[in-house]
């Protein structure tokens, strides 16, 4: 495993879910190019959001969904170019409510492409 790499991955994933967590994702649009590469998508169960304007628009309707939840991420893991991270997302009380995972990759120090898997409803 590669230390640096892992280091930058876990970056990259904390402030990834500070976005998904943040209460106006449309603002932080502005932050996204220091997180996210151009060309990103997040394919998740019900579609693939590329872009950044079409991942801000994933982000709102998540937390228009259920309102009140948050991220709780795990500590990244690393395989020669692919990452993974768990996750628990509920409210305060249940923040394990729904389990899930993300496969990430990273190109030139941002995050390029992110695959969500629900574990539990």
């Amino acid at each position: 495993m590669h230390t640096s790499a892992l280091l930058v991955a876990q970056h990259l994933i904390d402030k990834h879910f500070a976005i998904w967590n943040g209460a106006r994702p449309e603002q932080s649009i502005a932050t996204f190019s220091a997180v996210y590469a151009d060309d990103f998508f997040v394919a998740d169960y019900a579609d693939v959001a590329t872009g950044l304007q079409n991942v801000a628009a994933l982000i709102s309707r998540v937390q228009r969904e259920h309102p009140g939840f948050l991220f709780t991420p795990d500590p990244v893991t690393w395989n020669h170019g692919l990452g993974r991270v768990t996750w628990g997302y509920g409210p305060q009380e249940k923040p394990n409510l729904i389990r899930g995972e993300d496969i990430f990759t990273v190109r030139d120090g941002r995050l390029a492409s992110l695959w969500v898997f629900i574990n539990t409803p």
